[in-house]
């Protein structure tokens, strides 16, 4: 079973190393990470500003430690001569459980609203750009190789490994996002469809750790759902996404149905979602004025549940949302 889950580990890492990047769950919580566009843009809601914070957990089923992403984020609306502007910036890190391969990107994110002239404007539609920085290190000596496996079943890692890594390898590189988002935003329909492209890693940075050039692809995603208003409790929101990346791709759709449950604006939402031959996902969470709370869980489908017994991924994530002038924390003593 010990050497069951080496080879499994060495799977998920070489889609690690491949260059697909880390996902979350909860993509539509944390826009800013999927899309530039929306820095900033709360599409004439409620709210000056927002604070994000997301933790996803991964593979701990399989017996080693888990692969940890975790987001923080914070962006800002700005209005000047009837335009809008977004500004924030991002840090994700990202931690595999094995061969302390490890990520951490900062990127500063700006937004543009293209349409937007007045408050009752029926459509948004608006354009972002990021910029910034990922640093990159691993220690490929903390790995087990082929030639430190011995007749017990077990590896050595006290046998040389013959190959020819330092002790650990490091890079930072430049990167670069763009985006656009559309969303209908009349108020007096009950139906508000919403769509977002945006394309990651647009500079193309080298990632080779051992010289020669190695390009990041491209990762190319689109999005899109519909706000649905039921009646003055209930709203309901189908989406759908989709992203590729050299030869990687993933494909989620689902729903969140959300009930209002007191008059001060307290909100319980629930919902599931399906990403492609990988696993289903369970989400729940509440709403009470301007802050927002979501558990989820990631059921594994794909042919790993055969060893994770279908246990996959758990999130976390936070959303705070301020408005200007007003103490941050006002709402806690009513909820």
């Amino acid at each position: 079973m010990k050497k069951l889950n080496y080879i499994i580990v060495f799977v998920l890492l070489a889609t690690v190393f491949k260059a697909q990047d880390f996902h979350l769950s909860h993509y539509d919580a944390m826009s800013l990470y999927y899309n530039p566009a929306t820095t900033g843009m709360y599409n004439y809601e409620k709210g000056d500003y927002k604070i994000y914070f997301d933790q996803r957990s991964q593979w701990r089923a399989i017996g080693i430690k888990p692969f940890v992403t975790t987001f923080l984020g914070y962006d800002r609306a700005y209005k000047k001569d009837g335009r809008k502007f977004g500004f924030g910036g991002y840090l994700v890190s990202n931690r595999t459980g094995i061969g302390n391969f490890n990520t951490t990107t900062f990127m500063l994110s700006g937004a543009y609203d293209i349409l937007g002239k007045k408050d009752n404007m029926k459509h948004v539609l608006t354009t972002g750009l990021q910029m910034g920085l990922f640093y990159r290190a691993t220690n490929p000596n903390s790995l087990n190789y082929d030639v430190q496996y011995i007749t017990t079943g077990d590896f050595d890692q006290g046998i040389a490994n013959n190959e020819a890594y330092n002790n650990r390898v490091s890079m930072t590189r430049f990167d670069a996002n763009f985006g656009l988002f559309y969303k209908f935003t009349d108020k007096d329909k009950k139906a508000h469809p919403f769509a977002g492209f945006s394309m990651s890693h647009v500079s193309m940075p080298d990632q080779s750790f051992m010289g020669g050039t190695d390009r990041l692809p491209i990762k190319f995603m689109f999005n899109g759902g519909c706000d649905v208003k039921i009646d003055d409790k209930m709203d309901v929101t189908p989406r759908i996404l989709y992203m590729n990346q050299a030869k990687a791709s993933e494909l989620m759709a689902g729903f969140l149905f959300y009930y209002k449950i007191t008059e001060n604006n307290t909100r319980v939402y629930a919902g599931a979602d399906y990403r492609y031959k990988d696993a289903i996902i369970a989400n729940i969470g509440l709403k009470h004025d301007n802050y927002l709370f979501r558990v989820s869980y990631d059921f594994n489908t794909s042919y790993l549940k055969n060893y994770s017994n279908g246990r996959g991924a758990f999130e976390i994530s936070l959303i705070c949302i301020g408005e200007k002038g007003k103490p941050f924390f006002k709402s806690v003593s009513s909820f």
